[in-house]
């Protein structure tokens, strides 16, 4: 087919760029290229980056500047090919012998694997472990990286420990077996030097290493043993077909999975099977922000032109995906106004009385927050807010005021958190200020014993009013909180996004969620787009910043010496670490090992205790009771400590191996200790090897902010390590970056909501349909 049959071929195709595999604009790039023609080459660009309705402008200067002498695919191209005469088609004889109709484009993507030429059912299983299923999750599975193969390396300009890639010949091939272990070395040449090159554990590949066959590598130039090698992580040979020049795209893989077969399979179902992708986004929402076709993009991110095209179609599905996840989530937030719920009473006196039971002065945030909070509970609506401040803040205090509230007004309250530790300090904060206030507080856990919790139900069964604290298991069938006016959750990222109305299903009750992690705006618009914000922003007066200090383990006797001295000045230290038990795969210490070696060997004569999630509720429970109560010098521990844990008189916190942690997580941990007034230190042990990682430890020991260190966090190490593990709740982001595309996600958000009002066309409400079920599972 030549040009002009293309060129007509993709105006009445609607300018969609698929009038060819690979692209219309790839297709005249790569021809323009060859000629040297950079103004072709400039019109196919703007072409691949330009919307639908600008296009048929770009084509028809495209057709005005194209030779009328050029060739392409052996054709010549002198003029537009006449029409053929379109035989008379003789009537079918029976109607089997019809064409069958085409498949949707929906239920095309719905096809197994087994479908493109070349994958059995063997293959197949192998590709779901990659979680592609089908024809649909094949085109969906994204690059994770690309590689620029139109740069590169000459051999003279290998520098040792980078990335490179190069394009040589081969001069010979050797093979050696070290065991089980095969090593291919070949001598490699360009036109600047030679290297040799290692393959490992591929001895086939010394038969097509033929002297003077060309191929490119990519890998890393190392020095070892006195010799310089260059690691082959990636090889293709220049005339084997399947060598692709330019930009070309780099997926996660798995055991039997190539990059190579990837690439193959991943060409094969474009071209043979896939003729358009379903358009999810409606046409306005295109127009408006400019957008490609669904389709378009996708194709773009697995047979880039350039980057700019491959950007331009990341953003397109970066924000289908955000639009999807708003919509999933915001429909929740549209239909609060119209839940009705209970109007607690308005009296005055409720806070006052609260506050003159209080052995200290609420700071101007925390009486700012609280009457926000108040203001809600008065409404004959359900409240939905989120309460979010830095550690030691007073977020406990402002729960207590709204609990107390709901009990003062005839009402049953509920506080669940994600660890018995934390829900059990909870009820010791809770249980005297509110039993001064004339209310119970009882605790509920999947340890309670099996009397006491037939107890505590029936209490609860009663009605009367009362404050029932406990983890997971406030949730669990037997549990009847009948006169429920308020439930209260804390470190609400612990669960799951779409279960906060778990603990308020069964009632109108007002929901307040608590968190003590900072979260950067753009991911509080994601998790929590349903909720009312409450931000407190002050300190209680007298708390002091802990100074931090980051340090290699050659400090390690130096940081022991200072151990000791908070404890001869009667403080307490909390040494933490990010496993609990040694590991083979790692050197890391656990906190099991490290225990043992502190008590025997380094602190014979000091108390330590040990304290980690693998222990019986009981257990931890009691080290817990033993350190608060000053019965425990040092307290080894895990993260298990994190939240929640107060103990006013810990003066020191060492964390171990600290560039394993994330900095919002690092802020959290070191937020434990200067609680009860007075100087307080964190000392970071560190092996940081990387300038990134190094970084990170100079960026904690200097800021104190933990809003600008969870920004930092999202900026570095994305959505799922703000909270030290992956996000609960949230599902991964396949192509939206939540900091990288901040804008993006504040446009689906106002999309989102004009949608709900407006109404949302059936496809993009059966995919939102999808992602809210799946935010379920999460």
């Amino acid at each position: 087919m030549d040009f002009w049959q293309l060129m007509e071929k993709e105006r009445k195709n609607g300018c969609t760029d698929m009038a060819v595999f690979g692209g219309f604009a790839a297709y005249c790039y790569e021809w323009a290229a060859k000629e040297e023609r950079e103004d072709l080459m400039a019109i196919a660009s703007r072409y691949a980056a330009a919307s639908p309705a600008k296009r048929p402008e770009i084509l028809a200067e495209l057709a005005a500047r194209w030779p009328e002498q050029a060739v392409a695919e052996a054709a010549p191209l002198t003029q537009p090919a006449p029409k053929r005469k379109t035989p008379a088609k003789k009537p079918a004889a029976k109607a089997e012998t019809a064409a069958a109709p085409a498949a949707p484009a929906a239920d095309a993507l719905a096809q197994p694997l087994t479908k493109i030429s070349g994958v059995g059912e063997k293959r197949a299983q192998i590709m779901a472990k990659l979680g592609i299923n089908n024809l649909g999750d094949l085109l969906a599975y994204y690059p994770r990286a690309y590689q620029d193969r139109s740069a590169i390396t000459p051999a003279a300009e290998l520098v040792y420990d980078q990335p490179a890639l190069l394009r040589m010949r081969v001069r010979s091939c050797s093979l050696a077996r070290v065991g089980r272990l095969t090593i291919l070395k070949a001598v490699l040449f360009d036109d600047t030097g030679a290297v040799t090159a290692v393959w490992f554990n591929q001895p086939f590949l010394q038969r097509q290493l033929t002297r003077d066959r060309e191929l490119v590598i990519y890998g890393k130039w190392e020095r070892r043993y006195n010799r310089s090698e260059f690691m082959v992580s990636e090889y293709e040979f220049v005339d084997g077909g399947d060598y692709q020049p330019g930009i070309v795209p780099l997926y996660r893989l798995t055991e039997g999975v190539t990059q190579k077969y990837i690439r193959q399979l991943m060409s094969r179902a474009w071209q043979g099977r896939i003729t358009k992708v379903p358009e999810l986004l409606p046409e306005y929402l295109r127009e408006k922000y400019s957008l490609p076709e669904r389709g378009q993009a996708m194709f773009s991110q697995h047979f880039p032109l350039n980057f700019a095209e491959r950007e331009r179609g990341r953003r397109r599905l970066a924000y289908e995906e955000l639009l999807l996840l708003q919509l999933a989530i915001v429909a929740n937030s549209e239909n609060r106004g119209a839940q009705p719920g209970y109007a607690m009473s308005a009296d005055p006196g409720i806070l006052q009385r609260f506050c003159d039971n209080l052995p200290y002065a609420l700071t101007g945030a925390q009486q700012r927050v609280i009457g926000e909070i108040y203001a809600d509970m008065e409404k004959p609506l359900m409240m939905s807010r989120l309460v979010q401040g830095d550690v030691g803040c007073g977020k406990t205090a402002v729960a207590a005021a709204a609990i107390y509230k709901a009990l003062a007004s005839g009402w049953q309250a509920a506080m669940m958190a994600p660890t018995e530790l934390l829900a059990a300090q909870h009820y010791r904060n809770l249980r005297p200020m509110l039993a001064d206030l004339g209310f119970p507080v009882e605790f509920l856990s999947g340890s309670t014993s099996a009397r006491e919790k037939r107890r505590i139900l029936a209490l609860a069964a009663s009605g009367e009013p009362l404050l029932l604290v406990g983890t997971h298991a406030l949730i669990q069938d037997g549990v009847e909180l009948p006169r429920l006016g308020l439930a209260v959750t804390d470190e609400q990222h612990r669960f799951g996004v779409m279960q906060r109305a778990a603990l308020s299903a069964s009632a109108q009750a007002d929901v307040l969620v608590m968190t003590a992690t900072p979260i950067p705006r753009t991911l509080a618009l994601t998790l929590y787009s349903d909720l009312d914000f409450s931000v407190i922003d002050e300190l209680p007066p007298g708390r002091q910043p802990v100074r931090t200090d980051a340090v290699s383990y050659d400090y390690e006797e130096r940081v022991h010496r200072f151990i000791r001295k908070q404890v001869e000045n009667g403080r307490q230290v909390f040494v933490v670490c990010p496993m609990i038990e040694d590991s083979e795969d790692s050197d890391l210490s656990g906190a099991v090992s490290l225990y043992e070696r502190l008590q025997k060997d380094v602190f014979p004569d000091l108390r330590v205790a040990l304290l980690h999630g693998q222990l019986k509720p009981k257990d931890k429970n009691a080290v817990m009771d033993a350190f608060v109560g000053g019965e425990v010098d040092i307290l080894v521990s895990t993260t298990v400590v994190e939240v929640g844990v107060d103990v006013p008189n810990a003066s020191l916190m060492v964390i171990r191996d600290a560039e394993r942690f994330g900095l919002a997580q690092l802020h959290q941990l070191r937020g434990r200790i200067g609680r009860g007034g007075g100087e307080a230190f964190c000392v970071l042990l560190h092996n940081a090897q990387s300038e990134v990682a190094r970084q990170r430890m100079r960026t904690i020991s200097e800021c104190a902010d933990g809003f600008t260190l969870a920004e930092a966090d999202l900026q570095q190490r994305g959505p799922g390590e703000i909270f030290g593990t992956r996000q609960s709740g949230l599902p991964e982001l396949k192509v939206a970056d939540l900091y990288r595309d901040r804008d993006l996600l504040l446009q689906a958000r106002e999309d989102a909501q004009q949608l709900l009002r407006d109404g949302v066309p059936a496809p993009l409400q059966r995919a939102a349909e999808e992602k809210r079920q799946q935010l379920c599972r999460c």
